[in-house]
């Protein structure tokens, strides 16, 4: 093989390197071919859950079985004060009451606290729930609806009269309400399922401001004015 030097001109540009269009279209070569090639190992990655997030929806969101009390998580040494909205004595209506219970961690566990603290007798304020009755499961909604299921013996109540069903479900419905600002509703059931009309028609949620709630008995009664204010 022969060669051929050619003379070049004095002024004309020294040639240059790779050009720059050659270079993008390796570039975007590359890209197409490598793509492709790696979409499984970035689909695996991109759809890993983040370390911890699914525990703590579970036990927002699990289901336990029926007839099995959730085991809230409790956190040794702190407590959770809760308001309660239950009967007293010789008081008409309902009446606040501040109560201290073990911490526990989640929303879920801790409506689960509050309302089985309805059933817990103090020297001054008498149980709510009847005797043995338990919370099953607690399930609460993005949209603020929380369901609440109990166990049978919290029928004993509904079957004492009109008055009594309706007190114990303003209880249940206020007390999570007031303690929960998120909870917009609450849905009672019992083993499960809707409970049988008695008095109430418990197929429904209840809000706060319930028409029911309106009733004489169910108002809550003002707080007592202290000896100095008298």
């Amino acid at each position: 093989m022969r060669f051929r030097r050619v003379p070049v001109a004095e002024g004309t540009p020294p040639p240059r390197g790779f050009p720059r269009w050659a270079w993008w279209t390796l570039f975007l070569a590359t890209f197409m071919f490598a793509v492709p090639a790696t979409s499984p190992w970035w689909s695996t990655v991109l759809r890993r859950e983040i370390p911890g997030a699914a525990e703590e929806d579970e036990a927002e969101t699990a289901l336990p079985a029926s007839g099995q009390t959730p085991e809230p998580a409790v956190v040794p040494g702190s407590t959770l004060r809760v308001t309660l909205h239950t009967r007293v004595p010789e008081t008409p209506g309902l009446t606040a009451v501040e109560r201290e219970v073990p911490y526990v961690r989640g929303v879920v566990a801790q409506i689960v606290a509050a309302v089985s603290e309805l059933g817990v007798a103090s020297p001054n304020v008498p149980a709510m729930l009847p005797e043995g009755t338990r919370v099953f499961d607690v399930v609460y909604t993005p949209g603020g609806t929380v369901y609440v299921d109990f166990s049978t013996e919290i029928e004993a109540v509904r079957t004492l009269g009109a008055e009594e069903e309706r007190a114990l479900v303003g209880a249940i419905v206020v007390t999570i309400i007031e303690n929960f600002a998120a909870v917009r509703q609450v849905v009672i059931l019992v083993d499960g399922k809707t409970p049988r009309p008695v008095h109430l028609d418990l197929s429904r949620p209840f809000r706060r401001d319930d028409p029911i709630f309106a009733a004489p008995d169910a108002i809550e009664a003002p707080a007592a004015p202290s000896p100095s204010a008298r």
